[in-house]
């Protein structure tokens, strides 16, 4: 009886409570430096964080929201180019040349201390 219990408190354990994605929210902004607001998506009604950049005529827009469903691609009609990016990790859909920029930063700071170490 005692093993009963205990493979039932195992299972009980292992179970996990579920995770609410979180992503990055905003709706016809120019830039993503304006879409740095993180929110955590309902709980179970959403799989994706979605970004949609629409462009044409010189103008820019970037929308970026919580989804049950998305399907990755590009499109264009009338002269508008819309690109649509699916992820599903927390905060994902967020701005991709931020994160190069430290990328690059890191990398430049590595190699510049190596070759200040072979110089002296």
């Amino acid at each position: 009886m005692k093993a009963v219990w205990g493979c039932l408190l195992a299972a009980v354990l292992l179970v996990g409570t579920g995770h609410a994605l979180k992503c990055y929210l905003c709706s016809g902004s120019v830039t993503n430096a304006n879409c740095k607001t993180s929110s955590t998506c309902p709980t179970g009604s959403a799989s994706y964080c979605k970004s949609v950049y629409a462009s044409g005529s010189g103008i820019a827009n970037i929308y970026k929201t919580c989804e049950s469903s998305c399907s990755p691609g590009s499109d264009s009609f009338l002269g508008v180019t819309t690109t649509t990016t699916c992820c599903s990790s927390d905060e994902c859909n967020g701005a991709n040349s931020v994160k190069i920029s430290y990328t690059l930063l890191s990398l430049a700071a590595a190699i510049s201390a190596l070759v200040v170490r072979a110089v002296l």
